[in-house]
């Protein structure tokens, strides 16, 4: 695990610990590293507990970031809001590190990373590609990723969609969320906390203990100083580049087949016990690929808990 790093192209992005496993150069050399970006009240933290040793021991070179604001990145003084293409900026600024960072390590051919988003995260992968492949007008070939994966995360309607379908399914679940999220009461309140990232048995290996979760609370209220913000978000979503027809992302290329999916290759996955986004929200992202979702046996935080491994 290397220490914390700057950016000399955004001396606002901390490129946050990273794990690789560098005993076997046969094996490291030709994996694609991968690239883990987290969501809403999260902070890399929360993929170096397990799926950053567990890849990392399989020998793919592992990175996590902190998006600007969160992890004890600066997002500028008396900052509290931070805005979805700033997010967007330090992932780029970080996928360029990875490169220069593969090809210090004088690999024989630098592999381009795979994108891994949770949550929130995901929509920062979504507005880095239509920024590359719609304004910028780049090649899936010049793009300098190799795909996409989506964990639990938010659709290109955004949330709007969902919190009606909430609404209409249970006021309390919909109270929940809204007190647990936008008044953040999951800081401080362990049952709401634990109900809507973690619900699981307790007494389950690996499971997230009363410890585990005063201390994640703890994260939480560190990573929420400066959050997403959410008014310039609403003027990006529901995503502008989506074919109202089949859903799917128009700056996208896809099979020339009906039911193939999109040439960049993307997975999207759902949890089955997620309380924050719903199962027609994870089919909503899948459609956007052009990709079968998969759901998984798992709360909303699929990369913490006793069942990281489903997801993993």
């Amino acid at each position: 695990c290397k220490p914390p790093l700057s950016s000399p192209s955004n001396p606002l992005l901390n490129l946050n610990p990273f794990f690789k496993n560098t005993n076997n150069r046969k094996t490291t050399t030709t994996k694609q590293p991968l690239l883990f970006i987290h969501g809403s009240f999260h902070a890399s933290w929360c993929w170096a507990k397990h799926y950053m040793p567990f890849f990392a021991s399989l020998g793919y070179p592992c990175y996590s970031l902190s998006l600007r604001g969160t992890g004890n990145t600066f997002a500028g003084d008396g900052v509290k809001k931070v805005q979805i293409a700033q997010h967007v900026h330090d992932l780029s600024d970080f996928i360029s590190y990875i490169k220069k960072q593969e090809e210090n390590d004088e690999n024989e051919t630098v592999v381009k990373p795979i994108l891994i988003a949770h949550s929130f995260g995901g929509l920062a992968i979504m507005k880095y590609l239509e920024e590359n492949l719609r304004e910028k007008k780049v090649t899936l070939d010049e793009l300098p990723i190799t795909a996409v994966i989506s964990m639990c995360s938010v659709p290109p309607s955004g949330n709007g969609k969902m919190t009606m379908r909430f609404l209409k399914r249970s006021l309390l679940d919909s109270w929940k969320i809204t007190a647990g999220l936008a008044m953040k009461k999951v800081i401080k309140d362990e049952t709401l906390c634990r109900e809507l990232f973690f619900d699981e048995d307790l007494n389950a290996p690996d499971c997230v203990s009363p410890k585990d979760l005063i201390q994640i609370q703890g994260y939480f209220e560190r990573d929420t100083v400066a959050t997403i913000d959410l008014m310039d978000l609403a003027k990006k979503l529901p995503s502008k580049y989506t074919d109202e027809n089949n859903g799917r992302a128009t700056f996208l290329e896809f099979g020339k087949d009906a039911s193939s999916g999109s040439v960049l290759p993307s997975l999207v996955i759902g949890a089955k016990d997620d309380f924050i986004v719903d199962k027609e929200g994870v089919e909503e992202l899948a459609r956007y690929y052009g990709v079968n979702a998969v759901m998984v046996d798992s709360p909303h935080d699929v990369m913490l808990g006793s069942k990281w491994r489903n997801a993993a």
